[in-house]
């Protein structure tokens, strides 16, 4: 995959180009890959996603309003992340509700260093999905926002003390760090479908590129029962059934439920700075 600086914007800002494509109904055809950017293989790829790219559960398709669900897979080795945002699609021939799937690939580099962002990417997927309703064939490349490059690295977790507290974050290390096959169900009772993506991007940015944890599985809302097995972490803002694999971490919680790992420490101070530091900055809201 390669990713392609595509100059300047109508502010000076940089801008760089992804590849992505679009999965969703097509009239007559079903679910299938409608669209796909200039020269990307996406059978390299959709292996990843094939049986849950839209896992939306019953529940959540009878909601009235936007669906926007965020799910964050790495591919092989961890080197590049395929971020995808599912939203309701054109309605189809016999004038019933879909959903589409629109995956970007990422760079795993480019977002450990602050050059890109999730939510950055996310925002830019809902942008050429409003802009582009019904496209399909050959799409141009995914234009992102970029930060400049910093010499003096990139801080993550910036407002994630609104979405979980520390002690929840603290608590859902310990599990990653002691079993590297444990599955979350973090709930965020009462809880917006912006907030759940907010918490999902700051969370995951805040374990892997600022504690150094492996790169894991994520969805920003419950899928159905067939697709959780797909999920290391899942945030909601209700229960769903889940095997005993599964652990519950309420995001208020106000202790640590789990000792901390030994020899460790580095990640929970890396932690508990960046709650400190996000305290410290002015809202952006």
């Amino acid at each position: 995959m390669v990713v392609a600086e595509s100059g300047q914007g109508a502010r000076g800002a940089e801008s760089l180009d992804l590849d992505h494509w679009l999965y969703g109904s097509a009239p007559g055809e079903g679910y299938t890959t409608k669209g796909v950017s200039k020269g990307l293989s996406v059978g390299l790829y959709d292996q990843y996603l094939r049986g849950h790219y839209t896992p939306i559960r019953a529940a959540t398709a009878q909601e009235e309003g936007p669906v926007n669900i965020w799910m964050i897979h790495p591919v092989g080795s961890g080197e590049e992340l395929l971020l995808s945002r599912m939203s309701r699609g054109p309605t189809d021939e016999a004038g019933r509700p879909t959903f589409a799937n629109h995956t970007a690939i990422v760079i795993t580099e480019m977002l450990r260093t602050g050059r890109l962002t999730l939510e950055g990417v996310y925002r830019a997927l809902e942008a050429f999905d409003k802009k582009n309703p019904r496209a399909a064939g050959e799409m141009v490349p995914l234009s992102v926002p970029a930060r400049p490059a910093a010499g003096g690295g990139a801080f993550f977790g910036s407002g994630v003390h609104r979405s979980i507290s520390l002690p929840a974050l603290e608590t859902l290390a310990t599990r990653m760090l002691m079993d590297p096959r444990s599955r979350t169900l973090l709930m965020c009772r009462d809880s917006t479908a912006d907030s759940r993506n907010k918490t999902l991007c700051a969370t995951f940015e805040l374990l892997t590129w600022a504690g150094g944890l492996p790169a894991f599985t994520a969805i920003s809302d419950a899928p159905t029962s067939s697709a959780l097995r797909f999920f290391r972490l899942v945030v909601a803002a209700r229960g769903v059934r889940a095997d005993s694999s599964w652990a519950l971490l309420e995001s208020a919680l106000a202790e640590p439920a789990l000792p901390r790992v030994p020899g460790r420490d580095d990640v929970y101070d890396v932690l508990a700075t960046a709650f400190r530091q996000s305290l410290s900055l002015p809202s952006t809201r």
